[in-house]
């Protein structure tokens, strides 16, 4: 890895979304695009997802990355453990936030959500990056900063 965890500065803190706990980092631009990054399954978290690319794009985007619930820092709880259960999180986790339009950035698991939620409710989904787990962390951060760089132009 590149970039290890230490190295990625962030704002962590814990949410609280439909009464249940979740981790979030934040990083990144105070205003501008929004970029929420989701992570893939299993023992995954938005820190270790993101620690290699998240140098790279914190003078691009205001950048969001939850541990999903059942996932890194973040109980499951009520959210069912299925893509549309995640969907309906994610919609909560934006309220919670207070981000009504944002672009997503989605690996695996993340990618299927991110999916998702643009069919949905497109009006909540500025853009839609959908990656998959053997990207390397370059080609992850050129493909994100290039997407940001056309949602930047009149």
């Amino acid at each position: 890895m590149r970039n290890s965890a230490s190295t990625m500065r962030h704002d962590e803190t814990a949410l609280t979304v439909a009464g249940e706990p979740v981790r979030c980092y934040r990083a990144g631009l105070a205003a501008g695009p929004v970029l929420v990054l989701l992570h893939g399954e299993g023992p995954d978290s938005a820190l270790a997802a993101w620690a290699p690319v998240w140098p790279a794009l914190t003078a691009h985007a205001r950048l969001v990355a939850p541990d999903l619930p059942g996932c890194g820092g973040s109980p499951l709880g009520t959210t069912a453990p299925t893509v549309e259960g995640y969907h309906a999180w994610l919609l909560r986790f934006l309220d919670a936030c207070g981000i009504r339009r944002a672009t997503i950035a989605g690996r695996a698991l993340g990618a299927q959500i991110a999916r998702r939620t643009a069919l949905d409710t497109p009006a909540r989904v500025a853009g839609l990056v959908l990656l998959v787990p053997g990207d390397g962390p370059d080609r992850v951060a050129g493909e994100l900063i290039a997407h940001l760089a056309e949602g930047e132009k009149p």
